[in-house]
């Protein structure tokens, strides 16, 4: 099995989650210095180790430069609402993802982040690329648009909620409630008179769709679908993502990630390394003695 990770949506949370923590002890008007990261850093790692531990096959999917410039030229309202550039400790932002791609490189493991693509996109993407193939794939993201991939795969395709510690649930109307109720995180507009009442009698009802669903309606709702659907996004773009997919998977570089702890100052993840993470990726291993045995040589020298 496949284990697919929306770790833009994780990186988000947890850098929400420690602005959090050092404004609780600062101050809200406190500005992050460079001094603070290792709490972020040791937050963000604890989570990464969670699947890297857990699972042999990991990808670990991003947002790519210019991830919404396609979907905001079909509908420019989309994500306008996300603005983060005002607050000066996004500054750090960038260079806390560079930091992160770096460590992940060094797992065998695989990181998608690919221009003019979403997390979802490529999420979608490495789903398509595996279960075409016949493999099972698992989500992880509490972000319930992308359940719409189980009904694209119900056989192969499941999705995990990291956040609840739950299976989300198919649900076939995923796209078109979306489309019709509205999302205000991606700053999608409900359609005019259609709210969750309205839109589940529509869809038992066909006459009543009807009703709802007048000649600009009908407009609108092609235009959203357009940017929802995941199988909608430009076919260069999913070859890009099938690009990436099909370079071999990480070398496990043990020497380099203890560096990577070391120069970094992250004493707690080095002990947290050297104590239980060690040896829980070296049960990943174990079908491959060889590997096992370099591995044990380099550690012990």
């Amino acid at each position: 099995m496949v284990v697919c990770v929306d770790f833009s949506n994780i990186f988000f949370i947890s850098f929400s989650m420690f602005k959090k923590q050092l404004f609780e002890k600062n101050g809200a008007d406190y500005v992050i210095q460079e001094e603070d990261l290792g709490l972020f850093y040791h937050m963000i790692i604890t989570k990464a180790m969670d699947y890297l531990t857990n699972f042999k096959q990991v990808i670990f999917c991003w947002e790519g430069k210019y991830s919404t410039t396609w979907r905001k030229k079909i509908y420019p309202p989309y994500k306008e609402n996300r603005v983060r550039n005002e607050d000066p400790n996004y500054k750090w932002v960038g260079p806390l993802m560079e930091k992160m791609l770096e460590f992940l490189s060094l797992f065998e493991c695989k990181t998608l982040k690919v221009d003019n693509c979403e997390g979802d996109d490529c999420i979608y993407q490495t789903c398509k690329y595996y279960a075409e193939k016949g493999e099972s794939v698992k989500i992880v993201s509490n972000d319930k648009d992308l359940s719409q991939i189980i009904n694209f795969y119900p056989e192969l395709v499941s999705q995990y909620n990291p956040i609840k510690k739950c299976e989300i649930e198919r649900n076939e109307n995923i796209l078109i409630e979306k489309a019709l109720i509205g999302d205000t995180s991606d700053n999608i507009k409900a359609f005019k008179g259609i709210g969750p009442k309205t839109f589940e009698k529509m869809m038992s009802d066909k006459l009543f769709y009807a009703k709802h669903m007048t000649p600009d309606n009908l407009k609108m709702l092609d235009i959203v679908m357009q940017i929802i659907d995941l199988r909608k996004f430009p076919q260069e773009y999913q070859n890009a993502i099938k690009e990436e997919l099909d370079k071999p998977w990480n070398k496990f570089d043990v020497q380099g990630i203890e560096k990577f702890f070391l120069d970094n100052s992250l004493k707690v993840c080095y002990n947290d390394w050297t104590n239980k993470w060690y040896s829980a990726i070296q049960e990943q291993h174990m079908e491959q003695p060889d590997a096992i045995d370099e591995i044990m040589e380099i550690l012990q020298s």
